[in-house]
């Protein structure tokens, strides 16, 4: 009983981030994290799982049929360390997600990366660099094994 009132919950915050008919083309099942909502561009028939996090300093683009699997991360901005003046700095970059791509679970996508159509990122894959062609890719970093 509880659990089916907390993830209305989260279903409700969901539609008061993006409004409700927008809304209504995703599927939530769970707890998630965005920051900077506004910055986060989606197509329909989204699924976003358990502990999603999404770090939209910079845009994320998500195209149609796309599956966040419990615990993936969406991370546009990262932390670079200059030797040469012993300083660290925050650099963003657009993520760009195409059509019927399925990020598996606890799987990192990082700032700048564009991923193809028809992808399966496996659990627990580090997404570092462009995909640019279909297929399933898993590993750390990210290599295509089918």
């Amino acid at each position: 009983m509880i659990e089916k009132l907390i993830l209305k919950f989260h279903r409700l915050r969901f539609r008061l981030l993006y409004g409700y008919r927008k809304a209504t083309k995703c599927h939530i099942y769970g707890n998630f994290s965005i920051i900077k909502p506004s910055n986060f561009m989606f197509g329909e028939n989204l699924s976003v799982n358990d502990f999603v996090y999404i770090n939209a300093t910079n845009k994320i683009y998500v195209g149609d049929n796309v599956s966040l699997s419990a615990g993936a991360k969406l991370l546009s901005t990262k932390l670079n360390f200059s030797d040469d003046k012993n300083i660290f700095e925050h650099v963003s970059s657009n993520i760009s997600i195409g059509d019927n791509v399925q990020v598996g679970s606890g799987a990192i996508i990082l700032p700048g990366v564009k991923i193809a159509d028809n992808v399966i990122i496996g659990a627990g894959c580090v997404v570092t660099k462009d995909i640019k062609v279909s297929g399933v890719y898993t590993g750390i970093p990210a290599r295509k094994i089918k």
